[in-house]
């Protein structure tokens, strides 16, 4: 008979941390500006590559609206009836929170103290999005209120900025709802105590708008790669279009290389679902595995082998493989 392969009978458990940090700049008009505190990317990025990058942290939305001229915009596009608030009224704040796999807001914005605007960017629909915004809300108001030193247990009620939600979504799902209620799209109307509502953006107010702008990009975006690949001549023959066509052309003119490196991931979510297989494929493998070694198990069984043998051939924990011989 074969050596027996020993069960390992130890298994190490990693407690990870979550560790939750927030950053705000305000940043004046004539300083460029990048989140999350980084340096621009230069020509360097990509001197010594065929293909745009697929980990550059900042994507084409949050880098286009963390610039105050264009976040400004995207504020009137939101507010317009608001003609007063300018660029220095706006304070962004970035919320990078470590779990598992991590979570970072794509845009938030302070207006003046009044409003607390947070807006996400997505090309996959998802209603886990209001998940998401539930938890960037919880951080910011936990930073705020530790920041402006606001007593939480006071009989005075606090003065917090008014939050907004919203979803820019450019993908092509054809059900469009002008909103996302977490009672209603997550809880099915099973839970009525506790509401969130995401206003859901599929195109600017105006045409020409910064948002409708923006929107026309990533279609354009969308429509190169398909046609032509991820190239950086697809990347620059994109900048090229969309400059003629008064597409973003000031941003676009001004921030050429910097989007050149960021072309392989405008669309963030298409790593995350890239991840997705992968783990849907490792998941297959190892169904896979454990299906063999149950067959195994059970003609083992019938040759007169009992459990704890089996166990170990196998390398499968007895009590596993105890339930699956109970079901013979």
């Amino acid at each position: 008979m074969t050596q027996r392969r020993s069960r390992k009978n130890s298994h190490e458990k990693k407690e990870s941390q979550n560790t939750t940090s927030i950053k705000m700049e305000k940043e004046a008009t004539s300083k460029h500006v990048t989140t999350g505190g980084e340096e621009p990317s230069g020509p360097a990025d990509l001197e010594d590559e065929a293909t745009p990058k697929h980990t550059i942290k900042d994507s084409v939305f949050r880098h286009l609206f963390s610039d105050p001229r264009y976040g400004l915009q995207l504020y009137r596009v939101l507010h317009p009836e608001d003609t007063e608030t300018t660029e220095k009224d706006i304070t962004y704040l970035t919320i990078i929170r470590e779990i598992t796999n991590g979570i970072r807001n794509d845009l938030g914005m302070y207006i003046g103290g009044r409003y607390l605007i947070l807006i996400e960017a997505q090309t996959t629909w998802s209603v886990n999005i209001l998940v998401r915004m539930f938890i960037y809300l919880a951080e910011t108001w936990k930073n705020y209120i530790a920041r402006e030193e606001l007593d939480v247990f006071s009989s005075r009620e606090l003065n917090l900025p008014v939050p907004e939600f919203y979803v820019v979504y450019t993908g092509s799902r054809k059900k469009r709802p002008e909103i996302l209620r977490l009672s209603e799209d997550l809880f099915h109307g099973r839970c009525k105590n506790i509401e969130l509502v995401i206003r859901m953006l599929y195109n600017g107010e105006n045409e020409g708008d910064i948002l409708s702008q923006y929107v026309a990009f990533t279609e354009q975006a969308s429509h190169f790669y398909k046609t032509y690949g991820r190239t950086r001549e697809t990347a620059e023959k994109l900048l090229a279009y969309c400059i003629e066509h008064d597409i973003l052309k000031e941003y676009l003119s001004s921030r050429k290389e910097e989007v050149m490196s960021m072309q392989g991931v405008i669309f963030d979510d298409t790593i995350h679902r890239k991840k997705i297989m992968e783990k849907v494929e490792a998941r297959g493998r190892i169904k896979g595995e454990l299906k063999q070694a149950q067959e195994t198990a059970l003609r083992l069984y019938h040759m007169g082998y009992d459990a704890a043998t089996i166990s170990e051939i196998v390398d499968i924990p007895v009590e596993k493989v105890e339930k699956w011989l109970s079901k013979v």
